[in-house]
């Protein structure tokens, strides 16, 4: 595996997060993964958890002798020297192993070369599996990336948690977005007028930016518009949880003016559960699970709208 050389050929970068753990994150990441390099796009998931990476295990591979820490010591060049194949054709992975405590939190600069390289790779897609939560180590990971999913389940420390996410990916997408934009003073002049305005939604804002400044708040606008999450509620079990996933979805669009998109809902299977102990991908293991069968439909319905499609921007 190589390196591209031409721009117009880079991979599709996910990045799927959750506002906490033991969601199901990581075995849907891998999932997704492997419905792509079935269907014969090449595909890397890389284990972005640092400092707790298990994509190894739920894909059935050995610890990796290799891992983000030797990228990050100078012990090998790039990113690409980290690729490992997996015993899926078409998928590889990129762990970032066991970090010391100083690499699972690289300063900005580190994760901005990881995410250089990472598009260079030859590949169609590669998959972020971000760590949970909403540390910065993790929403830049996220905000980065072309495709954003949020993995939840219907639990109410869960909901609250995504929405913490959420808002916490927002605000610091929005904060990248006035400092490229040099409009750092007409920000805080319009915080600073927002209670006075009756302005209380990030939507209302920024609606207040642009009329008082057109052209810096027009790109702002449309590079926060580009942050928009895509939901997927996990483990659901009544009927009731289905509503769930439109409901975030619906509620992110009024207050903060952006699109989100609710992919659907994966019913609690125990065959998940048999399949990670089983250290086998689920796919693989039970490919006619509901589980199995769910995954591939949100894959079927990307592809089809064209979501995932290589990226040539």
């Amino acid at each position: 595996m190589r390196e591209q050389s031409s721009p117009n050929s880079r991979p599709r970068i996910w990045a799927i997060g959750s506002g906490k753990g033991g969601v199901g994150k990581s075995v849907v990441t891998a999932n997704l993964a492997i419905a792509l390099a079935q269907q014969g796009k090449k595909c890397a998931i890389f284990d972005a958890d640092l400092g707790a990476a298990n994509q190894h295990t739920i894909l059935g591979m050995p610890s990796p002798s290799i891992s983000l820490t030797d990228l990050f010591s100078r012990a090998v060049p790039s990113i690409c020297d980290l690729l490992l194949p997996s015993p899926i054709p078409n998928l590889w992975l990129i762990s970032s192993g066991r970090a010391q405590l100083d690499m699972a939190n690289p300063k900005f600069a580190l994760k901005e070369k990881v995410i250089r390289q990472l598009a260079t790779l030859e590949l169609d897609h590669v998959l972020i599996d971000l760590g949970a939560g909403s540390s910065y180590n993790v929403l830049d990971f996220y905000l980065a990336a072309h495709q954003r999913i949020v993995v939840a389940v219907p639990a109410p420390t869960s909901m609250e948690n995504t929405y913490h996410f959420l808002k916490a990916a927002y605000f610091r997408g929005l904060k990248q977005a006035i400092k490229r934009a040099g409009a750092t003073r007409v920000v805080s002049q319009a915080i600073e007028e927002k209670v006075v305005r009756g302005i209380s939604s990030p939507k209302e804002l920024l609606s207040h930016i642009i009329t008082m400044d057109p052209e810096s708040g027009a790109v702002i606008a449309e590079q926060v518009s580009t942050h928009g999450p895509k939901l997927i509620v996990n483990q659901v079990e009544q009927k009731k949880d289905l509503e769930l996933g439109q409901g975030i979805a619906s509620a992110y669009r009024d207050y903060f003016g952006i699109s989100a998109e609710f992919l659907g809902a994966i019913p609690s299977d125990n065959l998940v559960r048999n399949a990670v102990r089983m250290k086998c991908p689920v796919l693989e293991a039970f490919p006619q699970s509901q589980f199995s069968k769910r995954i591939r439909e949100i894959t079927r319905s990307l592809l089809k709208k064209g979501e995932i499609e290589d990226a040539d921007e």
